[in-house]
C-alpha cells in the first residue's frame, strides 16, 4: 500500500474512532492491506492506535490519574470471599514440594524445538483457565476471534496435553476474579496452571500500568478493568509450583517487564527445574497492534501459538514453547512477542514452566 494512502487510511480509523466514542457505536480498526507492515507504518499504527485509544478512555483514565487504585479488588477481610464478594483471596501458606527423581531413560524434547534432553517429572494436577472476549460494550469495539481462540487452544490443551481445561467466554471482572480464585483455593505444590486471556489491554502512559479490559469494561470509569498489580496478585496465591500466564491483548507485554527469560535452558533435569516456582508470563507483543484478520479464524498470536501447541513433544520448556510461537508471529506481522518472570508472585531464578503431552494409560 502506498505510504499517502496508509497515512490517510489510519487517519480517517482516528477521526472515527472519537466520532464512535462520542456516538456510543462500536467500530473495529481496519484490516491491514498489502502485506506485513514496515518499521515505518507500525510505528504509525502504534502511535495512532494509542492516541485513538487514549481518547476513547479518557474519562476512565482521568478517574485513574486521580486515584490509581481506581481498578484495583480488595483483598478479602476473611482471607475467603463471601458469596457474591468481589475480593481477593488470602494466599495459604504451603510447604513446597520436592519432586521425586524420575527414571533416567526419559522422552527428550521435541527436536524441532531443542536437541537436548529434559527428563519428565509430571504435575500432579494440571489446570488450564482461559479467557476469550468478544462481546464488548459499546463504544469499545467487539472483537472477533478470543473465542475461538480459547476454545481451540483449550481443545489442545486437554486432548494433548492432559489440562482440566475451564474456558470463560465474555469474562466480566468478576467472572475473572471468581476463576482465578477459585483456582488459588484447589492448588497447591506439584500443581501446574496455565492462564490465557485474549480480550482488549490498555497501558497508561503516566503510571505505566497495564490492564484488562473484560467484557463489562466501561469507557467512562476503570471500576470494571483488571489492573497487572492484581493480575500478579492472583498469581502470586497460587500454591502451584508452575504457573504461566499467556496474554494475547494490546500492551500485554508491560506483563514481562519484571524480567526478561533467556530462552537457553540452563537445566536439562525436569526435577532441577520443578524444584524452582515458577512464575512466568508470554505475551502476544509489548504496545504493537495485533491483525484484525489474523489466520484461519484466529488472531496471528493464537494461531502461531496451536502450531507451536500441536507440534510440542513429549516434553518441551516454556521458552522453547515461546521461540517456536515468535518465530511464526514475525513472520506475518511487525509485533513483538515478549517471554519474562513475574517476580513480585514469587518466581524464583531457573525455574521454567514445562508442557509436558499426556501419558497414554
Amino acid at each position: 500500500m502506498p505510504q499517502g494512502r496508509f497515512q490517510l487510511k489510519i487517519a480517517l480509523w482516528l477521526g472515527l474512532w472519537a466520532s464512535a466514542a462520542t456516538a456510543q457505536m462500536p467500530l473495529r480498526p481496519p484490516a491491514f492491506m498489502g502485506g506485513v507492515p514496515g518499521l515505518a507504518q507500525m510505528q504509525s499504527i502504534v502511535l495512532q492506535r494509542h492516541q485513538a485509544r487514549t481518547l476513547l478512555y479518557r474519562e476512565a483514565l482521568e478517574v485513574l490519574k486521580k486515584n490509581p487504585a481506581a481498578a484495583d479488588v480488595p483483598e478479602c477481610p476473611q482471607g475467603q470471599p463471601a458469596a457474591g464478594e468481589l475480593c481477593i483471596r488470602a494466599a495459604e501458606k504451603v510447604e513446597v514440594a520436592v519432586p521425586v527423581q524420575p527414571p533416567a531413560s526419559a522422552p527428550a524434547v521435541h527436536a524441532a524445538l531443542s536437541p537436548e534432553k529434559v527428563t519428565p517429572a509430571a504435575p500432579a494436577r494440571k489446570i488450564a483457565v482461559l479467557f476469550g472476549n468478544n462481546a464488548y460494550l459499546a463504544p469499545i469495539p467487539a472483537l472477533e476471534t478470543p473465542i475461538a481462540d480459547v476454545q481451540d487452544i483449550g481443545r489442545l490443551l486437554r486432548e494433548r496435553f492432559g489440562y482440566e481445561v475451564r474456558v470463560v467466554p465474555d469474562a466480566r471482572k468478576a467472572d475473572v476474579v471468581s476463576a482465578l480464585n477459585q483456582v488459588g483455593t484447589e492448588t497447591r505444590p506439584g500443581d501446574s496452571v496455565l492462564v490465557f486471556y485474549a480480550g482488549h489491554g490498555y497501558l497508561m502512559d503516566s503510571t505505566h500500568m497495564g490492564y484488562w479490559i473484560p467484557v463489562d469494561g466501561s469507557t467512562k470509569s476503570p471500576a470494571n478493568w483488571v489492573s497487572n498489580t492484581d493480575i500478579s496478585k492472583f498469581l502470586k496465591n497460587m500454591g502451584a509450583q508452575q504457573v504461566l500466564l499467556i496474554s494475547d491483548s494490546c500492551f500485554s507485554g508491560s506483563l514481562t517487564r519484571e524480567q526478561k527469560i533467556s530462552t537457553a535452558l540452563r537445566s536439562k533435569d525436569a526435577a532441577q527445574i520443578l524444584n524452582k516456582r515458577s512464575v512466568l508470563v508470554m505475551s502476544s507483543g509489548g504496545e504493537e497492534p495485533v491483525s484484525d484478520e489474523g489466520k484461519d479464524g484466529h488472531s496471528i498470536f493464537a494461531w502461531s501459538l496451536l502450531q507451536a501447541l500441536a507440534s510440542a513433544g513429549a516434553v518441551t520448556p516454556g521458552a522453547e514453547m515461546f521461540k517456536v510461537v515468535k518465530r511464526e508471529v514475525v513472520k506475518d506481522y511487525a509485533q513483538q512477542p515478549q517471554y519474562g518472570a513475574v517476580l513480585a508472585a514469587g518466581h524464583m531464578e531457573g525455574g521454567e514452566y514445562l508442557f509436558e503431552t499426556a501419558v497414554e494409560k
